[in-house]
């Protein structure tokens, strides 16, 4: 469990470092960070493929996966829609540009703050199954935060909220990892069932993500970088398996 929560933790924290990159550094230009984003989908996909869904179905409960699947892609779609109606909703106000940034910059904290949970769920289903798809779970995740980090700090910056307020709203953020990686320890560790459960539940989630969120961001900023990067991501976590192996 210290082990779990420590490295959730240490996950949950890269949001807090893509914040202070743009705050202290500047952003990234748009390859580099198609690059970046690329790299994040290709790791993310190879872990849903080779670690987590092989595990989840170890027992052979393929009614289990299928659902925890369905679940993982449903929580992190009602995630979005909910900040998407809420955006709409709160953007009928003022028209001044402070006012605007400052108001996506909120709501892509709520948003970010919300998802962060199911990720630490993942996080803490895989750590039950085997400590090495806890680890490359967590890893997964760090490459997609800091991008995160990125994205709620620049409308804020915006926005004008004070760098300190900011910092210390991604440092809230990063705590929803682990609190929802003691869930998924908590609840996805009793049974054999709930372990099938879990670690689908984070493979649905982990698959959203890279579909709705990271390659088509990636591709928007630079298509042959986003590209490049996914192959990069590939073969890294190939290696890094190769090497377990």
């Amino acid at each position: 469990m210290t082990e779990t929560v420590f490295i959730s933790m240490m996950t949950g924290l890269t949001t807090l470092l893509g914040s202070m990159v743009i705050l202290f550094i500047g952003p990234p230009g748009r390859k580099l960070l198609a690059f970046y984003l690329g790299l994040s989908a290709g790791v993310m996909t190879l872990v849903i493929f080779v670690d987590l869904l092989p595990a989840s179905l170890r027992d052979e409960d393929v009614y289990g996966a299928l659902l925890g699947c369905c679940a993982g892609v449903a929580c992190l779609m009602f995630v979005h829609k909910a900040a998407d109606f809420a955006q709409r909703k709160t953007g009928n106000g003022r028209n001044d540009s402070e006012g605007m940034w400052r108001k996506a910059g909120w709501m892509m904290t709520i948003a970010i703050a919300m998802h962060h949970i199911p990720e630490g769920i993942a996080i803490g289903a895989g750590f039950q199954a085997h400590e090495s798809i806890g680890v490359m779970i967590a890893l997964s995740m760090s490459l997609h935060n800091i991008p995160e980090g990125i994205g709620f700090t620049v409308p804020l910056l915006m926005g004008r909220i004070p760098k300190l307020v900011i910092l210390l709203l991604a440092f809230i953020i990063s705590l929803c990892i682990p609190l929802g990686a003691w869930l998924g320890e908590l609840y996805f560790s009793s049974t054999p069932w709930a372990i099938t459960f879990g670690l689908a539940f984070a493979a649905g989630a982990m698959a959203y993500i890279v579909w709705k969120e990271i390659a088509p961001s990636g591709l928007k900023q630079d298509r042959l970088s986003a590209q490049a990067g996914m192959l990069a991501g590939l073969a890294v976590m190939v290696a890094l398996h190769l090497l377990e192996g």
